[in-house]
């Protein structure tokens, strides 16, 4: 972007970092956070289930918010800060994982790119991979007709020298407007974990707001391809998928899809049990049921998306960031079974 931030005082930003379970990603993530170039900022950490975490912030980060929680609320509702925990001058809120290290310009980069134009509503930065920087971590560009993300995962990240538009952003690592978050309605918490960064791409998105990648800002991420999908994560991909489907498609464009996600992930299902997966099985199945045991709550999600959309599906698929095939899908569900057949 050549764009240059020059007001006086530059616009503030919450950095919101989402951790579970870890001090030593995090202590990585926050020393690395330091040396953040941009001049207006704060950090705040949202935290699930780590141990004496308050008496190691005292000593070793005190000048950082920590909002701590003895029980696991989901990667899903640990995005969703409420105001009265935010800066009230904050313009923009960062996402970053905790195994997320950024480097010095990566922050006023991403603000330069929101401030060149109101209609971004969400930009990423150019997130690769901690252990090998040359090659990409994921930048969702466009989902199949089923929502799988084509992403730009394992391409080498130097030939990706311009801003490119993206149907979704992974919440590894993005800027988001304040008054978009707080408008869409922030993160589902209801999906806990998987797709929700999908998902609330999908209602910026229809809000007629774009997405982009910057890559003048760089982040380096340690996040790895899982050795093993558990039951309960492999029971929310599912869930979650088909509440991203019921929520933001129009219905002409939902019922088809729907009808044929639900017939692989029961074809899925029943190869698992055919194989002795007896409880990865069980988990797909229970996912399936999700959608009626919770349909009221889902109608009502619905109808409000619906109710505030500015754009309709074509514009999205006529950008090719939503697209009719189901290749992507289907990879999806070969590494699944593999990393189930993996987890002995």
């Amino acid at each position: 972007m050549a764009m240059i931030l020059n007001s006086e005082e530059p616009p503030k930003v919450s950095i919101i970092v989402i951790n579970f379970r870890s001090i030593r990603q995090l202590d990585k993530c926050l020393k690395c956070l330091k040396r953040t170039s941009y001049p207006n900022y704060e950090v705040i950490v949202v935290d699930c289930l780590t141990e004496n975490i308050d008496e190691w912030f005292k000593n070793s980060f005190p000048e950082i918010k920590l909002l701590h929680y003895n029980h696991d609320i989901g990667a899903s509702a640990s995005h969703n800060v409420g105001k009265e925990f935010l800066d009230p001058k904050s313009k923009y809120i960062v996402f970053l994982d905790n195994d997320a290290y950024v480097t010095e310009g990566w922050l006023t980069e991403l603000v330069k790119a929101m401030e060149s134009n109101e209609k971004i509503g969400v930009a990423q930065a150019k997130i690769v991979m901690a252990e090998n920087p040359k090659i990409m971590d994921h930048a969702g560009i466009a989902i199949d007709a089923l929502g799988t993300w084509y992403t730009l995962r394992g391409l080498e990240s130097n030939i990706i020298i311009n801003a490119l538009e993206l149907f979704a952003s992974s919440s590894a690592g993005c800027i988001v407007r304040r008054d978009i978050f707080e408008k869409v309605g922030g993160f589902d918490p209801d999906y806990f974990i998987y797709d929700d960064d999908t998902d609330f791409s999908f209602r910026v998105r229809l809000l007629g707001y774009s997405i982009i990648l910057v890559p003048s800002s760089i982040v380096l991420h340690e996040g790895g391809p899982e050795r093993f999908l558990s039951p309960k994560k492999l029971y929310h991909s599912v869930k979650n998928r088909m509440c991203t489907m019921l929520k933001n498609y129009e219905l002409k464009n939902l019922l088809w899809r729907l009808s044929i996600y639900i017939t692989l992930t029961f074809l899925a299902g029943l190869g698992l049990t055919l194989i002795g997966r007896m409880v990865e099985s069980r988990e797909i199945f229970k996912s399936l049921f999700y959608p009626l045991l919770n349909l009221r709550g889902l109608m009502v999600k619905r109808m409000r998306v619906q109710s505030m959309r500015k754009i309709g599906d074509s514009i999205l698929m006529g950008k090719g960031l939503i697209r009719n095939d189901i290749w992507a899908t289907l990879q999806d569900i070969r590494l699944k079974f593999s990393l189930v057949h993996s987890h002995r």
